[in-house]
């Protein structure tokens, strides 16, 4: 005689199973780790290193501390740079960088760039040639330098830029970790979701960044380097 599941066994078999994957499939996405989150920590601590890297070159970005003590203990009023407020010619491998973007696209020659956004093209810099402040990464990431010239604004003086507790001197980097895929929204508390994928890391001329303080959920995701909670 041939044994077999009854059909009341097979129901209760699959109630069980539908209840254990109801208990142990929250717990399996609670550690499955957040893709934008780690992409905020990636493309912050990249934006950091490369700062670092600029403003520690003498080249692209001579110390001119000493120089601005000099011009003020004579009474000289001329223009006196320090760090990123010095705008003046750099070359480095056959480019020339100058002027209001040159932070910009110093910054964008250290990275992966895979594609352009067209419309953001900007004749100004480096070398006369034609610059994009918007494009897209290799890993995906999509990166707004636009933003990075409002400090040359005639109503802005080198070194002071505003009040800045609010605006950052050199000034701010837009990004989008995942893209053009959504869901597009700033990383705040407000967005009522850990899915956010925006956020704006805003930039001082002596080298000091921060994540924009509204953007408090990506200030949380890195809040192990310490840098980005420096008052500003």
């Amino acid at each position: 005689m041939k044994k077999g599941f009854t059909l009341t066994e097979l129901m209760v078999a699959l109630a069980v199973i539908g209840i254990l994957v109801a208990v142990v499939t929250p717990a399996i996405m609670k550690t499955r780790p957040n893709k934008n989150k780690m992409m905020v920590k990636k493309t912050f601590y990249a934006t950091e290193q490369i700062v670092n890297s600029l403003i520690n070159d003498e080249i692209l970005y001579p110390d001119m501390r000493e120089a601005c003590r000099t011009n003020q203990d004579n009474g000289n009023d001329i223009y006196c740079a320090w760090g990123f407020d010095y705008v003046y010619e750099a070359n480095q491998e056959g480019e020339i960088y100058e002027g209001e973007n040159k932070f910009g696209a110093l910054f964008k020659s250290r990275l992966n760039v895979s594609k352009n956004v067209a419309s953001s093209k900007d004749g100004k810099a480096p070398n006369d040639t034609d610059y994009y402040p918007i494009f897209y990464t290799s890993d995906g990431v999509k990166w707004d330098l636009t933003g990075t010239k409002d400090a040359w604004e005639d109503s802005k003086k080198p070194g002071t830029f505003d009040n800045q507790t609010s605006a950052a001197g050199i000034g701010k980097i837009f990004i989008d970790v995942n893209g053009d895929e959504g869901p597009d929204l700033a990383c705040t508390m407000d967005a009522g979701t850990e899915d956010c994928d925006q956020y704006e890391i805003q930039i001082l001329a002596n080298g000091k960044l921060r994540i924009n303080p509204d953007h408090e959920r990506a200030v949380q995701w890195t809040t192990i380097n310490t840098s980005i909670r420096d008052s500003i």
